[in-house]
């Protein structure tokens, strides 16, 4: 492998370059993402005849559009790249925002939350794909792990800003600011990343062994849209990918019923006002960065590589902690605080290794996009819930949210059962 490429620019430079970019990218998607959650509360006041239902199908619209243009947005970035689609993606989700700023009407604003959702889509099953390009297999875990911190990082800063905004200007300035940020990072975004070591002048790094009956003499060359087909044939035939999405599909359901609705739980429950029910929700992400680098790091030093363990451990610790919710005092913010923070570490380490880690070692070397944004696809179906479905318990309950967090303990067992069989999958081609 060569060390630095025709300009002597060391591979460690460029590498960390790559990671930053990516970084920087995804977490200001979460800008102009979840501070919807924030300015919830709000919209909900100045449109009084809106019920819990009704808002939330907002975001059950963006989860709908997202889950199929992770697959769409997946397979295209086989061949185009995240240069290219995510410089894209970031311009749709700051004019989405933009837009949203001014909108007063419930189907306009499902409208935009749904071109929001497509944009969106095209970001972490492309970000997987290009740091599995940049590194090898040895440290996937511990690498996707780090990099997950973007989400919740970004998930922490676009919660404190639209609380920010929301109390000093209103709702609408929680979407304006975000949307004028995310232009520039575009143009820095496409400037300067590479796709590939070989776009940049260095020789491939990715160390993935490829098995003989599925890359032979003859076989299509990359990037031809032959040899696009035929590996996203090979993935969906995947049973243990299928898994894998399963499982995600209701693991991302709780994930997000959690981003969509602790701000108006702390509001509601807790008698929070907006900016501080903001600063206690930030917890979940904040902490939940722990669990992913956590997650990522036990997983490659102390189960050799095999995310299933990992997952199964945290997710039986999430039903536990969801369970507590239940018996958490009305107006006792402090410890609903230390307990949302618990259910975001043992949410973002299955988050990060059913949809990063775990899926690129056992996909297809050259799959890795699209294996991803099937696993995104299943997972984004499963957040349809977290908006209506979650409105819906909470209205059912008369407002109670002791419904909403027994059901969302439940719903982690789920996906704990379906990752037993797979206990003892390691990436492809390594023992």
């Amino acid at each position: 492998m060569l060390e630095s490429n025709q300009a002597g620019r060391p591979l460690r430079s460029a590498q960390l370059q790559v990671f930053w970019l990516l970084w920087g990218a995804y977490a200001s998607y979460y800008l102009c993402r979840v501070n919807f959650a924030v300015a919830q509360p709000q919209i909900l006041h100045d449109f009084p005849g809106w019920t819990s239902a009704d808002i939330g199908t907002i975001p059950s619209t963006y989860a709908a559009v997202y889950a199929v243009g992770q697959i769409v947005n997946g397979t295209l970035g086989q061949r185009y790249g995240a240069r290219r689609m995510m410089t894209i993606a970031l311009l749709i989700a700051s004019a989405t925002n933009l837009l949203f700023a001014f909108a007063s009407s419930l189907n306009v604003m499902r409208l935009l939350w749904a071109i929001n959702g497509w944009g969106q889509s095209a970001g972490w099953s492309l970000m997987v794909h290009t740091l599995s390009n940049w590194n090898t297999s040895s440290r996937r875990g511990t690498l996707i792990g780090r990099l997950s911190t973007c989400y919740t990082v970004g998930n922490v800063i676009s919660w404190l800003l639209a609380g920010f905004l929301c109390d000093a200007l209103g709702w609408r300035s929680a979407f304006l600011v975000p949307g004028l940020v995310l232009i520039p990072m575009a143009v820095v975004f496409f400037a300067f990343l590479r796709n590939s070591p070989t776009e940049a002048g260095y020789a491939p790094v990715r160390d993935d062994v490829i098995p003989e009956h599925d890359e032979g003499p003859g076989a299509p060359v990359e990037g031809q849209w032959d040899s696009t087909w035929r590996i996203l044939r090979l993935t969906l035939s995947n049973r243990i990918l299928w898994i894998l999405a399963i499982g995600f599909f209701v693991m991302n359901s709780v994930r997000y019923s959690f981003m969509n609705w602790s701000v108006q739980y702390m509001a509601d429950y807790h008698g929070r006002s907006i900016k501080n029910s903001a600063l206690t929700a930030v917890m979940i992400p904040l902490i939940g960065s722990l669990g992913a680098m956590s997650a990522g790091w036990a997983s490659d030093a102390l189960f050799g590589k095999r995310r299933a363990p990992v997952c199964v451990i945290m997710l039986l610790g999430l039903a536990a902690v969801c369970g507590t919710m239940t018996i958490v005092p009305k107006g006792d913010w402090v410890m609903a605080t230390m307990v949302l923070s618990l259910a975001g570490f043992m949410i973002y380490g299955p988050d990060m290794l059913m949809s990063g880690a775990a899926t690129v070692d056992l996909s297809h070397p050259k799959a890795a996009s699209m294996a991803t944004g099937l696993t995104m696809s299943l997972g984004a179906l499963g957040a349809i819930f977290s908006g209506a479905g979650i409105g819906y318990l909470k209205d059912l309950a008369h407002g109670n949210w002791n419904l909403v967090f027994w059901v969302l303990a439940v719903m982690p067992l789920i996906p704990a059962a379906l990752l037993i069989p797979i206990w003892n999958a390691r990436p492809k081609g390594k023992s």
